[in-house]
């Protein structure tokens, strides 16, 4: 029964990391289209707010799978399913933001959706 609690720490660990980069990323873009001083710094910044991101999808997979393994009682299967495949869009949808940060083509767009996403998953997670 410790390792479950370990491995849900880890978990909201990894939830914090993911949220609060996607949620700081958002905020940056949006004002990086408005101030060109932002945008300087935008791209001295993202790469180590991707890298966070990054950790905590790494984070939330690893705990996830050990979690599903470590619980004793029924989850519900579709809601379970559901986050999952919400995770696997947050990954598409930051992989294309990745690509285009350069070209800044869309970018504004995909991070407002990649956002609603990661608080669609904090939602769900607290009903897994």
């Amino acid at each position: 029964m410790v390792w479950l609690e370990v491995f849900n720490f880890i978990h909201f660990i990894g939830l914090a990391f993911g949220l609060g980069g996607a949620t700081i990323a958002t905020i940056i873009s949006s004002k990086a289209d408005k101030d060109s001083e932002v945008r300087k710094a935008m791209n001295r910044i993202m790469p180590s707010i991707s890298k966070l991101i990054g950790l905590g999808i790494f984070l939330l997979i690893i705990s996830g799978i050990f979690i599903s393994f470590l619980v004793k009682w029924p989850l519900n299967k579709n809601l379970t399913i559901l986050k999952h495949v919400l995770v696997v869009w947050i990954i598409v949808i930051g992989i294309i933001i990745g690509k285009r940060i350069r070209k800044r083509k869309d970018i504004r767009g995909l991070s407002k959706i990649n956002l609603i996403l990661w608080y669609a998953v904090t939602l769900m997670s607290a009903f897994v």
